[in-house]
């Protein structure tokens, strides 16, 4: 009898194991998700901290990149950024994309430049251009969409991402 039992809560748990895995699985798989704009993009990358995800596709032929950035796990009176540091490897120096719920009610994106450690995340002008920025809000979920060109020659970056 004390076999079976065993047997049985060694069976249980390693069903629940591969339901809990495949569950966690099909959760990371952002290549599934579909936009509501019905945009594609050629890779997508899962973030390692505050539950997001960044879509992206580059054109080489003229350094742009058209991306989605989700963050999920936010509400409306929340606001998230997500930068790249063209030039470094700290928050210092990020160009930054915001989204967040104007006084309007109207969820607005604009870019942010970080000049130092105690930024307000102002608008303002990026060192590059950024053609297209919106930005949508639905289910818990921010994303921004936008078309980066970038700097010639250049195909790493750093990048940054928050939530407040």
């Amino acid at each position: 009898m004390d076999r079976l039992v065993k047997t049985l809560l060694f069976s249980s748990f390693l069903l629940l194991s591969l339901f809990s895995t495949t569950s966690y699985a099909q959760t990371q798989n952002c290549s599934a998700f579909a936009f509501r704009n019905n945009q594609n993009f050629a890779t997508c990358n899962p973030l390692p901290l505050l539950n997001s995800v960044l879509h992206w596709t580059y054109h080489s032929d003229n350094h742009t990149v058209d991306l989605a950035y989700r963050h999920r796990g936010v509400t409306d009176s929340d606001w998230v950024a997500w930068g790249l540091n063209i030039n470094g490897g700290r928050m210092v120096g990020t160009q930054c994309l915001v989204a967040f719920k104007n006084s309007s009610g109207q969820i607005q994106a604009y870019t942010a430049p970080i000049a130092d450690y105690l930024t307000q995340l102002r608008q303002g002008s990026l060192s590059f251009n950024v053609p297209r920025i919106e930005a949508e809000f639905s289910n818990n979920e921010y994303i921004i969409f936008a078309s980066l060109e970038l700097p010639s020659g250049r195909t790493s970056f750093k990048q940054v991402w928050q939530n407040g």
